[in-house]
């Protein structure tokens, strides 16, 4: 959902004002903001508020949805969904809630969508501070100050303060605008890119440790490896400055209190061109970051006509060889049993110069990492969204369906069978929803796994759990280790080779002291064989009494 800026008067301005800042919840290529994140915006504009000598409240769309409603003397709407997905428990606000709460809050009320030029924050302290509606990026130092000032903002949120995880900036723009950037993408619109220095990312990292968050990202960000890079200005695939890049995750990574460090997009084409450098930074990521992080390569073709027509910043084989080089460096399980660091990849249909045989083209690429023996942990598709310009409607829908359809039955299954084999432990997986019999959990991260639980867990608590089968797109695991003993029948049942009727058995024969009971339980010892990774033995009920 993509909506133009509304803004209506605020009326005049007073000494001393409440601010209501409503979260919409974003989705931007380089920024996350759908629970269980938070983007920055809502955080600096309440740091702007406060420095401008005013109040602030935080409501989020789903507290407007349970009925709360701002109290502000001016309302400041975050709202924009610049590339939607699909997402568990919420959805961003819709253009007709925007509509309603516009409606509601009369003429005191600004609607800012992130495709606007300048930033919500600089724009609401020029006009609590002078009046004026400027619009203009926020200066380094306002970048600096008004995140570390606002950072109290995220004990407000539904998530906080598990499994809240704060975005936090590290840069904003393009190296690739030299040449005018990507057909479909809005970051060029920046200039020249911006970098925040390590030490206020740090400072902002370190408020939001004092507020309670303990889980992070670094957005914000079209690419990890250009971070300070040489040659910005000169050539869209500037030199990686791996030592820049240390010192921005080396003091995080030394930070008391951190359960969650990760990153997200990076340029193939930067990391082809200088594979020493970005082996650099790559050893960086892995050492520095936590496990399951995941870097976002945006291919969005194979097609060299399609390339061509849009500008896009790499080609096919660049793509390969950075996945190669990703799996080299990142592919080994960590301890929260996801592999360290996996690239994941983008493709966008609907672009210029797009035909039938660019949904081939997309599919062999594919294929070719397959049989590769390599790893991609998330594989994204999306249509064109028509946002730094139009695009024609897209005229091979049944080519992308196809694809769709391809990659979800051929190619997913066998890459989540590659990142978490049968048996693999994954490490506080935060239960989130249920519906039915089966609940449904994530670890924090970067595009984290969904895994759904077949048996009864609480909600709101992490578990470790233990992969014991696979879907298109998701997994299926038990709580690990599983107490044989006093877990629910419901739980025995989703074991390797147990199913209802051996469930139901094993239940009967309860309590057990050792294995050999378990064994002799089953009406095929061999089946011990399969489940004793799983379980455990806890203490039977006589002992309890």
């Amino acid at each position: 959902m993509v909506t133009w800026v509304i803004i209506k008067s605020a009326g005049p301005i007073r000494s001393t004002m409440l601010v209501s800042i409503i979260d919409g919840y974003i989705d931007e290529p380089s920024r996350l903001g759908v629970p269980p994140f938070i983007s920055p915006y809502p955080r600096y504009i309440a740091g702007a508020v406060q420095d401008s000598g005013h109040e602030w409240e935080y409501v989020t769309i789903d507290h407007w949805r349970g009925g709360t409603r701002p109290r502000g003397d001016l309302t400041i709407i975050i709202h924009g969904a610049l590339v939607p997905g699909k997402y568990l428990r919420t959805m961003p606000m819709s253009g007709r809630e925007l509509e309603t709460i516009m409606t509601e809050l009369s003429d005191s009320a600004i609607a800012w969508s992130p495709q606007d030029k300048g930033d919500p924050d600089a724009l609401a302290y020029d006009m609590l501070t002078t009046g004026e509606k400027i619009r203009r990026r926020r200066t380094l130092e306002e970048w600096a100050r008004w995140p570390v000032a606002g950072a109290n903002l995220i004990a407000g949120h539904q998530d906080f303060d598990q499994p809240l995880i704060a975005e936090v900036d590290v840069s904003y723009g393009c190296p690739h605008y030299i040449s005018g950037g990507c057909s479909f993408c809005t970051e060029p619109a920046h200039g020249e890119p911006v970098f925040r220095e390590p030490v206020h990312v740090v400072e902002e990292v370190k408020a939001l440790l004092r507020a309670g968050c303990t889980n992070f990202r670094l957005g914000g960000q079209s690419c990890i490896f250009c971070y300070k890079a040489g040659g910005i200005g000169e050539t869209s695939t500037p030199e990686p400055n791996a030592t820049a890049v240390g010192e921005l995750l080396k003091p995080l990574a030394s930070l008391e209190g951190i359960r969650v460090l990760h990153t997200d997009n990076a340029n193939p084409a930067i990391i082809a061109s200088h594979p020493k450098a970005s082996a650099r930074i790559l050893d960086l990521l892995v050492n520095t970051c936590t496990g399951g992080n995941s870097l976002s390569l945006g291919m969005e073709s194979a097609d060299p006509a399609v390339i061509e027509a849009n500008n896009l910043n790499t080609t096919p084989e660049q793509v390969m060889a950075a996945i190669r080089l990703i799996n080299e460096k990142g592919a080994a399980a960590g301890p929260t049993g996801m592999p360290m660091l996996l690239p994941g990849l983008n493709f966008i249909g609907g672009l210029e110069g797009e035909t039938r045989d660019t949904y081939r083209l997309n599919g062999e690429f594919l294929t070719g990492v397959l049989d590769a023996g390599l790893m991609l942990r998330r594989i994204n598709i999306r249509q064109v969204a028509s946002v730094r310009r139009q695009f024609a409607p897209m005229k091979h829908q049944r080519e992308f369906r196809r694809f769709k359809t391809f990659v979800r039955e051929n190619i997913d299954p066998v890459m989540l069978e590659r990142v978490c084999p049968n048996g693999t432990v994954l490490r506080d997986a935060f239960t989130e929803l249920r519906m039915g019999r089966i609940t449904f959990a994530r670890q924090i991260g970067t595009y984290p796994l969904l895994i759904g639980i077949q048996h009864d867990v609480h909600l709101n608590k992490f578990y470790d759990l233990k992969v014991t089968a696979h879907g298109s797109r998701s997994i299926t695991a038990v709580e690990y280790p599983l107490d044989i003993n006093n877990c629910e029948m419901s739980a025995l049942e989703c074991l390797p080779g147990i199913g209802r009727k051996r469930a139901a058995r094993l239940i009967r024969a309860r309590p057990y002291r050792k294995m050999d009971d378990v064994a002799s339980a089953l009406d095929e010892s061999v089946l011990l064989e399969s489940i004793a990774e799983y379980i455990t033995i806890g203490e039977y009920p006589e002992a309890r009494t």
